[in-house]
C-alpha cells in the first residue's frame, strides 16, 4: 500500500501532463482532432493543472511526514 501512494502521484503528474500537451497541441493544430469539444478542452486542461497542483502537494507531504519520522 506505502508504494501505490508514493507512485500515485507520479503517475497524476505525468498523465496530467499529457493531457495539457495534448491540449496544446490540438489549439495549434485542431485538423489532427485530439479533442473536438470546446467544452472538453476546457475542462481537461482544469483537470491537469488541479492534478499536478494536487500531486505537488502531496508529494511535499510525503516527504516532509518521512522527514519527520526519520528525525531523533
Amino acid at each position: 500500500m506505502k508504494t501505490i501512494t508514493k507512485v500515485l502521484p507520479h503517475i497524476s503528474i505525468i498523465i496530467s501532463v499529457m493531457l495539457i500537451v495534448f491540449f496544446v497541441i490540438d489549439r495549434f493544430n485542431s485538423a489532427m482532432g485530439f479533442l473536438d469539444n470546446d467544452g472538453a478542452k476546457v475542462l481537461i486542461f482544469v483537470l491537469g493543472v488541479t492534478s499536478i497542483i494536487n500531486s505537488i502537494m502531496l508529494i511535499a507531504f510525503q516527504r516532509r511526514c518521512a522527514r519527520l519520522a526519520n528525525e531523533p
